[in-house]
């Protein structure tokens, strides 16, 4: 930089040549355009006016903090507003922690129970050289449970009062779930209803067994045991049963209060055939790439009718049916339903809920990845009384028949299907135009009029496809030999507690050398676990294709789908 003279340094009494005016201005510039260069320069690291990403990101919240100190009233109270809500959002994830059957919603394909799946699967298709790799496939996090039973107890503060929720893990401390997240809405709203005219009427509450009340007669142990409420999907209705203890036939003045109670706190839906078959809605609206997006969630819901129009019902919760369920049990029985038939009584409105199965007819409308098969030509209703299992999670449940359709239409001929452990039909009634017959078998005896009503609205040429046979697993595969030697497809849905040891056992020993697919669905995963490694070491089937659902977001469990081929 060219030296500056030194009477240049007081402008205010030098005067100055023309030319070194000129200078003066011409150097005043380059610094300028000097300082300006300076400043787009991105500080790099040991540079002593570098910032961590910390300190700015620290920095900016100075800055914010500052401003808002600044702001008018008006824009004041609008933040303090949004720190309430913070503060509400907050008092939810408590909510959340405490639920729990959602402590794991934070990371819900992440559980423990996951992982582990995920690596035994993983090395098992590797092993077996299969190009396949294990997925896990998870739905909506919030409100996709539509079946619930929940225990009925004395409040923690006041014994006179009853508290509706779930049991602690590993405990019979009860946990009041009064806005569970993973509730359809209408099962929270019949828990309000419940428990006020609980309240309302004084009705007592069943007492867990505890040393202190060990010496009281069943009778004295309370009233109201459970509730169980399961959601129609199409309407939101909501089929509830009172849990009573006591004996069907006796006459109960307390009992028939409450019944009174709720069926005047909600409006009873009118007779529905359930939700709409999806090939109906289908060529009313045009299309199958015309459909709008709304019409196709599974979450569309019908607004509230009232059966009798009025305008006072409309903010009223909608009751499906009500049953009553007389379960007079020893108090140290787990049971929470007698399924005895005469301890069942209908008191209102319809005896069962429609459902029906919508499979994605797009990839893009279905989670990216799922199965997206072709439908049955016909509408396929399934019945759900509240005497029979249903899937607290059908939305995703879907998906896994889905696949298992997919599959069985890729077989070379229509198999001889025989499915175990049936239940009503959800699985073998939506592959019946895709095989040659199926025979479906259950123990619980509520499900064959189900399955035979299912098939009564399927066309003239399927119906005599269909057969079903009220039977436990081990009786079928050790009583019904003539069906399983023409079984050319075997599907399995068991309970929790995985097969039965006369099945694995027929299974192993080269009974069954006609069938040419076992499709198993299970839920529960150590049992999986247990039955596959019995089906692998006897050298007979090898794992084909395996994938995962999590059926309860935010619970430690998952539902594996397998399907085992002959080796």
């Amino acid at each position: 930089m060219p030296a500056i003279h030194p009477t240049m340094k007081d402008t205010k009494t030098t005067t100055a040549s023309p030319a070194t005016n000129a200078a003066a201005a011409s150097t005043k510039t380059t610094k300028k355009k000097k300082k300006h260069i300076f400043k787009k320069k991105i500080p790099q690291k040991g540079d002593p006016d570098y910032l961590s990403p910390t300190q700015l990101r620290n920095r900016r919240k100075r800055n914010a903090k500052k401003k808002g100190n600044q702001q008018p009233p008006q824009q004041q109270e609008s933040s303090a507003n949004t720190a309430a809500n913070n503060n509400n959002n907050k008092s939810n994830e408590d909510e959340e922690l405490k639920d729990p059957s959602m402590k794991y919603i934070t990371y819900p394909t992440k559980t423990p129970i996951v992982r582990t799946a995920t690596k035994y699967i993983e090395a098992l298709l590797q092993s077996s050289n299969s190009n396949n790799t294990f997925h896990v496939y998870i739905g909506p996090l919030y409100h996709w449970r539509t079946v619930s039973k929940l225990a009925v107890r004395p409040d923690a503060t006041d014994k006179n009062k009853v508290a509706i929720g779930l049991f602690a893990e590993n405990s019979h401390s009860l946990l009041p779930v009064p806005k569970c997240k993973a509730h359809h809405p209408s099962i929270n709203k019949v828990v309000e209803v419940v428990t006020n005219a609980c309240h309302e009427l004084n009705v007592i509450p069943y007492e867990s067994n505890t040393a202190d009340n060990e010496s009281k007669s069943e009778e004295e142990m309370g009233q109201l045991r459970y509730i169980g409420v399961n959601v129609d999907r199409s309407s939101g209705g909501a089929q509830v049963t009172l849990v009573w203890n006591g004996k069907s036939g006796e006459e109960d003045e307390q009992l028939e209060k409450l019944v009174a109670n709720i069926l005047n706190e909600m409006v009873l839906c009118k007779a529905e055939a359930g939700e709409e078959p999806p090939m109906k809605r289908q060529r009313r609206r045009g299309r199958r790439g015309d459909i709008k997006e709304e019409s196709q969630s599974k979450d569309n819901v019908k607004k509230p009718v009232s059966s009798n129009g009025s305008n006072n019902d409309s903010n009223k919760v909608r009751l499906h049916s009500l049953w009553i369920n007389y379960n007079s049990s020893w108090k140290h029985s787990n049971r929470i339903f007698e399924y005895d038939e005469s301890c069942w009584r209908h008191v209102a409105g319809s005896t069962s809920i429609t459902e029906y199965l919508r499979f994605p007819t797009t990839k893009s409308e279905g989670q990216k990845g799922v199965a997206n098969p072709t439908p049955p030509s016909y509408p396929v209703p399934l019945y759900f009384p509240p005497t029979v299992f249903r899937q607290a999670n059908l939305d995703s449940f879907t998906n896994i028949v889905g696949r298992i359709r997919e599959r069985v239409l890729q077989m070379d001929e229509k198999p001889f299907c025989v499915e175990l452990y049936g239940g009503v039909g959800t699985i073998a009634l939506n592959l019946s135009d895709a095989v040659s017959h199926i025979v479906s078998s259950d123990e619980n005896p509520n499900n064959l009029k189900c399955f035979q009503d299912s098939v009564k609205q399927l066309p003239a040429e399927i119906q005599p496809l269909l057969d079903y046979k009220q039977k436990n697993a081990a009786d079928m595969v050790t009583s019904e030999s003539d069906l399983f030697q023409k079984c050319d497809l075997l599907v399995l849905d068991p309970p929790r507690k995985g097969l039965e040891d006369e099945v694995v056992d027929y299974l192993c020993k080269g009974h069954c050398s006609s069938i040419k697919l076992l499709v198993y669905v299970s839920c529960g995963f150590q049992a999986f676990q247990r039955d596959c490694d019995a089906l692998l070491a006897s050298g007979r089937w090898r794992v084909e294709f395996a994938e995962g659902h999590v059926l309860f977001p935010g619970s430690d469990a998952v539902e594996t789908l397998a399907f085992f081929v002959p080796k």
